[in-house]
């Protein structure tokens, strides 16, 4: 192997970079991941949330086990703050998932290296140069890369962004972040504490692990000098004028500050090279959705480049990803950004924030909240013939010829699969797509009687007895269980994602 070259080289190996390194390993695609950090840089907790959509990705993966096992489970979620009427999202998964952002990358790392992936680390990347057949990555202090596709996941200062000219279109901050990992001798009685007032702003005190805690304070004026590193100092200083006690603050193991800015990429893509992570969309931290968004924007990059690399689909499936995820961001950070809006102190926000408390008490209104911030409720335009159509498909039950399983396991080696729950004829019309995808025919167990189903965040949807599912999970066509089988429709959805048939042995 030449190790100057590569099918795709990821710069960033945080969350975003590292799921996609992995997706890609499962597609058999030969990837190099650089980093400008030194290997095993470890310490920070930076973005804990893990979403229930994350939490879902990670079991279609493989990986939840490991994830529950490490994390701290949250039963609700607040909105800006405020907490939202009790309701069941999904039984599998807890609201929210707390765990340091350090810890996610050690299990993602160690599941992208088992599978292969290089790594580089102390390395930036300095420059780039595409042409039709591929991309030359240049590299502070190691050799050049040439490979297929490059796939930017190098953070809101992205340099492959600025190296492509992509504008990053946007809102200037709001809010200016002192955040730390530190140690108090005198924390808050309860495990997390979040409040508002005119002398500091916005702050938020919540227990990490191993006697760790994450202070975030944000003020709306910026600091003199925002380059400044943060000391322990400055932190207590913040605490007592705005608190009146520093809770015993006595040493941190990361100090940061940032602002606030809501900006996206006009592009995802730019011929060869793309964006992923906090390089395509940046927003405040408040809601949690900077690291989820990027999880999911790499489980939707990765098998499209697999499919592309591999011979079977054609370059403009590529497309689809930023048809698909530029929306789901732009969504988000609106979401966001009325979130950040809200936690202002002052007494017109106190008066909003109070009607806002009223409105959340509402099951539908906290139904709907709860989707966008779960990232539940994600739905790609692939038709509006059926409700399941370009949203996740549910972990069903299934009885196979092998025994009992679930669709989520199924979806472990990230392969397309087709669940067929009692159509006709369905078996022989996989046949030309049969080295692509996944034909598994199953019952539901237990049977799930009547002519709907009830799906968490969706609610009643007519019931179907046969999917396609891509590898990310999502639905690209279904056959509702009253209606004969629309032959030209599940055609066209396998040829739109797997490419023509005529590619493919029959078998």
């Amino acid at each position: 192997m030449n190790n100057n070259l590569a099918q795709v080289v990821v710069a960033g190996a945080g969350p975003t970079g590292l799921m996609l390194a992995a997706e890609l390993r499962l597609a058999g695609i030969d990837v190099v991941v650089v980093e400008q950090r030194q290997a095993g840089t470890v310490g920070e907790s930076r973005a804990p949330g893990i979403n229930a959509r994350s939490m879902e990705i990670f079991t279609q993966r493989g990986l939840a086990g490991e994830f529950l096992g490490r994390g701290r489970a949250l039963p609700g979620v607040l909105f800006s703050g405020i907490p939202m009427a009790p309701h069941q999202l999904d039984p599998d998964w807890p609201a929210a998932l707390i765990l340091p952002q350090h810890e996610t990358e050690r299990i993602l790392a160690a599941r992208a290296a088992e599978a292969g992936a290089r790594f580089l680390w102390s390395t930036a990347v300095t420059g780039l140069h595409q042409d039709d057949t591929g991309v030359t990555v240049s590299l502070d202090g190691h050799a050049a890369l040439r490979a297929d596709y490059l796939v930017g996941c190098d953070g809101g200062h992205s340099a492959v962004r600025k190296l492509c000219v992509i504008p990053f279109p946007g809102d200037e901050p709001v809010g200016h972040w002192l955040v730390g990992d530190v140690h108090l001798d005198s924390p808050p009685d309860r495990a997390g504490v979040f409040g508002r007032n005119e002398r500091i702003g916005t702050y938020q005190i919540s227990r990490a692990e191993s006697g760790w805690y994450r202070v975030s304070l944000m003020r709306t004026t910026p600091p003199a000098d925002r380059t400044a590193p943060v000391t322990l100092d400055e932190l207590r200083a913040v605490m007592i004028d705005g608190l009146g006690t520093d809770h015993g603050l006595r040493e941190a193991r990361w100090l940061s500050r940032f602002s606030d800015g809501f900006r996206q990429a006009a592009h995802y893509r730019r011929g060869r090279v793309f964006l992923a992570g906090d390089a395509a969309h940046i927003h405040s931290p408040i809601g949690g959705q900077g690291l989820n968004l990027g999880i999911q924007d790499a489980v939707n990059l990765g098998w499209k480049l697999g499919a592309v690399l591999d011979g079977s689909a054609p370059d403009a499936l590529l497309d689809t990803y930023h048809e698909e995820r530029h929306p789901i961001a732009a969504t988000v950070l609106q979401v966001t950004k009325a979130q950040t809006g809200l936690i202002k102190p002052g007494a017109q926000m106190d008066a909003l924030r109070a009607v806002v408390a009223d409105m959340l008490a509402e099951p539908a209104i906290c139904l709907r909240l709860s989707g966008l911030l779960s990232g539940l409720d994600v739905r790609y335009p692939l038709g509006d013939a059926h409700p399941l159509l370009g949203r996740r498909m549910p972990n069903l039950t299934l009885t196979t010829d092998r025994g009992d399983t679930d669709l989520f396991s199924l979806l472990h080696p990230a392969r397309p699969l087709l669940i067929d729950l009692g159509a006709d004829g369905l078996r022989d019309m996989a046949i030309p797509w049969a080295n692509r995808v996944h034909y598994i025919a199953a019952r539901l167990a237990p049977a799930r009687p009547g002519s709907h189903w009830r799906v968490p965040v969706f609610g009643e949807i007519p019931a179907v007895d046969a999917a396609f599912i891509r590898p990310d999970g999502h639905v690209a066509w279904v056959h509702p269980a009253t209606e004969p089988v629309d032959h030209h429709a599940l055609t066209a959805a396998l040829t739109r994602w797997l490419g023509p048939a005529e590619l493919y042995d029959r078998i």
